[in-house]
């Protein structure tokens, strides 16, 4: 209550009027599914609480004007306008939101906005998905305008793609729209069907560390690992031309193609094949409240993606490493795109503080700063508070 006091007198103190309509939209954890997404295989992501929060105002012309608390700073742009990317690089998520929803046929008004955000930009958790969500919800929310949340969610994600030029997968919005409190998603990502799978956080739960090595997935090595997988798919479908992407491959498959590629290829879809198997593992693991199953699943996917996808980094596997010597954890693995964000851990409740307090003590004495660190439960998808 008292946060949402503060934020609504800094909407005050910068445009000098009271909002009108509030949203929410949280960050998400990737329990597990690494880099399965855009392979058209299945990922398993959780809501966390922490969260992206955008106050607005009506305005009676066709102007935007966003102010992020984040950065300090402000952007400016017409809905009568062509809508195109530029500086500051922030305000793009916004300006892509708004100029598809107009391109979806959605009226949209003018609006003071003021965005805020405390889901740590960079370190795997999404802080972009939910960012685009919570425009959307916004925006849609000023005009009384309904929209299937698996269309805001492909929307926002198409917004990713075109106006901040990150090529990510479906998983991050459509979490951060679907998410409800206490679940975890299980999502198919060819066909878009998702279970809801309630987690057995009784007495446990998520214990994100933020190496606070930060990454740019637009920059790094994510294309390259994505072009990795296309290039297998395209080298198993002149004999197998069924095979649309390393969703349709199995071991036994690959194995018979291994010398039809480099090492390099053939690790890369080994991961992406075992990753979805084991994706489907810790959702049956959690069905039948099976925290040890569900952690052997987080620890042989970090070592898959360490090994196999090379998209960890020492930082993390250190952290990981770290964890799994501590009492009371069932798992550790890095989460989200890779080259550096954050690991998970499923935590039993009643030795998390001590978790916490070892981890960030190893890591201080290794690279001289402290780890970012909280715990979660399963927290509930993107909403408006006030319209």
């Amino acid at each position: 209550m008292a946060e949402a006091k503060q934020q609504e007198r800094a909407f005050r103190d910068c445009y000098g009027a009271e909002a009108d309509i509030l949203v929410r939209a949280p960050g998400r954890v990737e329990l597990i599914g690494n880099h399965t997404d855009y392979n058209d295989g299945f990922v398993l992501p959780m809501a966390i609480q922490r969260q992206c929060v955008i106050l607005a105002k009506r305005r009676t012309d066709r102007s935007v004007r966003i102010y992020s608390e984040l950065f300090g700073q402000r952007c400016e742009f017409d809905l009568n306008d062509s809508i195109v990317p530029g500086k500051p690089t922030w305000a793009n998520y916004g300006k892509g939101v708004a100029a598809l929803l107009l391109r979806a046929g959605k009226k949209l008004s003018g609006l003071d906005m003021y965005l805020t955000c405390d889901i740590p930009a960079g370190g795997g958790l999404s802080s972009s998905a939910a960012i685009e969500v919570a425009y959307g919800k916004a925006f849609l929310a000023a005009r009384d305008e309904s929209f299937d949340p698996v269309e805001l969610a492909l929307l926002c994600q198409e917004a990713e793609h075109t106006f901040a030029d990150a090529p990510c997968g479906i998983m991050d919005q459509f979490i951060c729209a679907l998410g409800e409190a206490g679940h975890a998603l299980l999502l198919d990502c060819r066909t878009r069907k998702f279970e809801l799978v309630p987690v057995p956080f009784g007495h446990a739960s998520i214990l994100i560390a933020d190496t606070k090595v930060k990454h740019n997935l637009g920059q790094s090595g994510y294309p390259l690992r994505r072009q990795q997988c296309f290039d297998v798919v395209d080298i198993l479908k002149k004999d197998l031309p069924n095979i649309t992407h390393l969703r349709d491959v199995d071991i036994k498959t690959l194995e018979k193609y291994r010398e039809k590629m480099d090492a390099v290829h053939f690790a890369r879809a080994m991961h992406i094949i075992t990753e979805n198997q084991r994706v489907l593992t810790m959702a049956e693991g959690f069905k039948n409240g099976d925290l040890a199953l569900a952690g052997e699943m987080m620890n042989l996917s970090h070592a898959s993606s360490r090994d196999d996808y090379e998209v960890s980094c020492e930082e993390l596997d250190f952290l990981a490493d770290q964890a799994r010597e501590c009492k009371g954890v069932y798992g550790a693995r890095m989460s989200g795109g890779g080259f550096g964000g954050c690991i998970v851990a499923l935590v039993d409740n009643q030795y998390a503080q001590p978790i916490q307090e070892k981890l960030g003590q190893a890591y201080n004495n290794k690279y001289g700063k402290l780890p970012g660190m909280f715990c979660t439960g399963a927290a509930a998808g993107a909403e408006v508070l006030k319209k």
